[in-house]
């Protein structure tokens, strides 16, 4: 179930933010439906990927069109009214160059959200369609939240996009085009790293920080600097990506972690060793919630968005909860899930 993630700001801090994840499980008519399913809940913040078998970007942007009346009226165009955010990101395999990584943002943004773009009426012709003439219309296109990097190279078995991959863009160049992707063309507010190690998360960081010291803005048809806004990675009680969170702390970058609950563990060896912990049971007992629930407060109350995944509606509108409820975990509880990644033997 690696997928379509919805995302909404919680109240447990002023950055964290909890959301839902749909996968394979969830493509075609079953991302449609899970799409207006977690929009009833209350979701507003969504996040998928543009690499196809995992992700279905056509189905959530039919999804989204069709939950929100388009009522594009320009001094309160329906998504900002809405303050719907939708993030995608780039495959390894389609870091081809720099003018490719801008086209496919261009085109994965008017597949989720064209439906939201305000049509604005040319000089000289507002008197609207008439006698059969059609009016000459530009539109003031409402950009992805964030555009993601969603790894920086293939690496055997991840995907089958993967097997024989051309050659690709080096991560520094690759970070020129996302770039260019908000600093030219607008079709994102936001540009971020997934599935990065701490190495080449300082290495971005440093490139940026270089060519801020040469140029600093913005000359001709080159954007200015920008580091990442956003990083991605998988993080859990077991496995907190300490160094990654301190890195993203240290730098003002949103950490967002995916396969909060215990999932990777999961796939690889059937148990989930983090939703079967005794002292997460024993939590979620104490405080009458899930153990679901419990994790997820954690990392959230640790300064984390997370993004769990999730198809079912029940479970969706059970998460939906902590989206407007105040942090739980008392410090000390805290600390006993914090114990639990200098702790492997625990389980």
């Amino acid at each position: 179930l690696q997928g379509l993630t919805f995302l909404l700001l919680s109240k447990m801090t002023t950055d964290a933010a909890i959301g839902l994840g749909f996968g394979t499980a969830a493509l075609g008519e079953a991302c449609f439906k899970s799409v207006t399913m977690a929009l009833d809940a209350g979701f507003r913040k969504f996040d998928t990927a543009e690499a196809e078998y995992w992700y279905d970007q056509e189905a959530v942007g039919k999804a989204l069109g069709s939950f929100f009346v388009p009522e594009l009226i320009a001094e309160d165009p329906i998504c900002s009214k809405e303050d719907l955010k939708v993030s995608t990101k780039i495959p390894p395999w389609e870091l081809l160059s720099i003018d490719h990584i801008r086209t496919r943002a261009a085109e994965s943004r008017e597949t989720l959200l064209g439906f939201c773009d305000v049509p604005i009426l040319s000089e000289g012709n507002n008197d609207g369609v008439r006698g059969g003439e059609s009016e000459e219309t530009k539109s003031l296109k409402y950009p992805l939240d964030v555009y993601y990097i969603h790894a920086p190279k293939c690496w055997p078995g991840w995907h089958s996009r993967c097997d024989n991959v051309k050659e690709t863009l080096p991560l520094r160049e690759a970070w020129l085009g996302m770039e260019a992707v908000v600093g030219l063309d607008h079709n994102a507010e936001r540009i971020g790293l997934s599935n990065v190690h701490p190495d080449e998360l300082l290495d971005i960081i440093q490139f940026v920080k270089d060519r801020e010291s040469s140029s600093g803005t913005a000359n001709g048809a080159n954007p200015p600097p920008r580091m990442p806004d956003v990083l991605q990675a998988y993080a859990d009680p077991l496995r907190p990506a300490s160094e990654l969170r301190q890195i993203c702390e240290e730098h003002n970058i949103e950490f967002v972690s995916y396969s909060t609950l215990g999932t990777q563990h999961a796939m690889r060896s059937g148990s989930n060793p983090v939703l079967g912990s005794a002292s997460i049971n024993e939590l979620a007992k104490s405080y009458d919630r899930s153990t679901a629930e419990i994790v997820l407060s954690w990392a959230l109350q640790r300064g984390m968005s997370v993004i769990p995944r999730s198809n079912k509606e029940a479970h969706i509108r059970q998460l939906a909860n902590l989206l407007f409820e105040d942090p739980f975990l008392n410090e000390e509880d805290l600390a006993i899930i914090d114990e639990m990644g200098n702790d492997l033997n625990e389980l």
